[in-house]
């Protein structure tokens, strides 16, 4: 499965991005973290002819707790949100409903902005933008707008930004102190779309409710927002009309929200799970605004940079250099210049061309493995500055000015790396086919989890697939590899250092 041929645009500023979108209307398609929208095109459910590659552009990778608002821009990927601090004491539902997002893997790469423009009501963060009163920033021919979250969303993957409009931003709102959130859902495995899902706000005043909302995941057409106040207002969480009142809340959601019936749950089940779901989630969050009714302090102003890659990683003259050559014009190829295992490769390929491609068709690096080609089975996970991602939700042209490691970076047969070395031992493979995969994502894994449990290292692998060996020796492997890093006292190890080596290739033909 492979994206139809393109005309590739790299601009360098916001007025370059909204030219080019007023230039190519309906037929162009904003890239940024690109986790939803490759897999259509992987899938060709769309061929635009071309696509906006907004990487490049300064100025749009911040997030600011500022007025009572988290403001998080364009570029800036799920991770870097669920690991700001500033961002979870304004706002912790952010961080709490970001967890439920696919795997970490997709969280590098995913924007905030890019999953709420896609409009997917089984996503959660358009559900958290309709629960914090949010609201969507835009650049278009006509000025900015400031669209507020119930005017942004019209429809199933529809929303009221124009074709030759660029979303710079979205702005999640604050509550007020004595809040409690939680969000709550339900999904067949770890990382799947949720069956259902919530999450609510609960505000506590002289410790009885004064204000209680919810809003859901993947059972209404577009985000919606459930007001429990009339409901909830004036009872005292635990008391013995709280759980009354929680029994009149499950009537009122099962009456709001409507559900589909599919191959994984019919509509009643649906119907039934997130008004359970909500019930649950309402008394997480009261017992979360009790623990802080004294009043969260007011979060101080401040602006976060998003980090930029790790030294070596192609951030250099040459590279940037490289990278001008993609003009706003638009090219269907692109010559690109990426770091891959410590060596610099410069390259000319189709813009459509998968990074997995790259790596296995024109690198001949064939460690890196091609599975579903939609995000899901983890086999072609490789390192990008150090942080796991699928290499075929990525476009080669994307790696530009990133670090790259796949399996042949972490180590030879006669100096296997601590991973390599405890998946041999503790027998956690046998086909092979998934094992890169696995071996990236535990790297980095380790690298910040040091001393994991069996349960963490059972969820650390969760996004990565394994069709005959069984988890239960690849957790081993997980646990042996923590040892054998601290008996070796490995240092961070997911990026080889950068080698005085430069390679220039030349695309396969057909190979695309």
């Amino acid at each position: 499965m492979k994206p139809a041929a393109f005309v590739h645009h790299a601009p360098r500023s916001v007025e370059e991005a909204v030219a080019v979108l007023g230039h190519v209307g309906h037929d162009g398609k904003v890239l940024a973290g690109g986790q939803s929208l490759i897999p259509i095109l992987n899938m060709r459910l769309a061929s635009p002819g071309h696509l906006i590659d907004i990487n490049r552009i300064d100025g749009l990778s911040d997030i600011t707790v500022q007025g009572g608002w988290v403001r998080v821009e364009a570029l800036v990927r799920q991770r870097a949100l669920e690991r700001s601090e500033a961002a979870r004491l304004a706002q912790p539902v952010l961080r709490q409903a970001l967890r439920n997002v696919a795997h970490p893997a997709i969280r590098n790469r995913g924007t905030t902005v890019g999953s709420i423009v896609h409009a997917d009501a089984a996503g959660e963060l358009p559900a958290i933008l309709a629960l914090t009163d949010g609201v969507v920033e835009t650049v278009g021919p006509r000025g900015a707008r400031e669209v507020p979250w119930e005017e942004f969303f019209r429809g199933a993957l529809e929303t009221s930004c124009g074709p030759d409009e660029l979303a710079v931003a979205v702005r999640f709102g604050c509550f007020v102190e004595g809040t409690g959130t939680a969000f709550l859902e339900s999904a067949r495995r770890s990382g799947d779309y949720a069956l259902a899902g919530v999450g609510v706000a609960v505000t506590l005043t002289d410790g009885t409710v004064s204000g209680a909302r919810a809003s859901f995941v993947s059972v209404t057409d577009v985000p919606s927002v459930v007001d429990l106040e009339a409901v909830l207002g004036g009872v005292e969480p635990g008391s013995g009309a709280w759980d009354a009142a929680l029994d009149s809340v499950v009537e009122a959601v099962r009456g709001h929200v409507e559900p589909e019936s599919d191959i994984h749950a019919t509509s009643e089940y649906r119907r039934i799970l997130v008004a359970e779901l909500t019930r649950r989630a309402l008394a997480e969050a009261a017992r979360s605004a009790h623990s802080t009714r004294a009043g969260r302090p007011a979060p101080s102003s401040s602006v976060q940079k998003v980090p930029t890659p790790r030294a070596g990683s192609a951030h250099s003259t040459g590279a940037r250099a490289a990278g001008s050559a993609h003009s706003t014009g638009g090219a269907e190829e692109v010559t690109v210049t990426v770091v891959v295992n410590g060596v610099t490769h410069t390259a000319t390929v189709p813009a459509r061309r998968l990074l997995s491609d790259f790596l296995r068709h024109d690198l001949k690096l064939t460690g890196t493995h091609v599975g579903c080609e939609h995000g899901v089975c983890g086999a072609c996970t490789v390192l990008v500055d150090g942080e796991p991602a699928r290499s075929c939700l990525m476009f080669a042209v994307s790696a530009q000015d990133h670090a790259i490691t796949t399996i042949e970076g972490l180590g030879t047969e006669e100096s296997m790396s601590p991973v390599q070395q405890a998946f041999i031992e503790c027998h956690g493979l046998q086909c092979g086919f998934c094992t890169p995969g696995f071996v990236t994502t535990v790297t980095a894994y380790l690298d910040e989890h040091p001393s994991p449990t069996a349960a963490e290292a059972r969820d650390a692998i969760s996004g990565n697939l394994c069709r005959c060996t069984g988890y239960q020796n690849i957790v081993k492997s997980v646990l042996r590899a923590a040892e054998l890093r601290e008996e070796r006292k490995v240092p961070y190890a997911a990026e080889p250092a950068q080698r005085h080596t430069t390679s220039s290739v030349v695309a396969e033909e057909g190979s695309a």
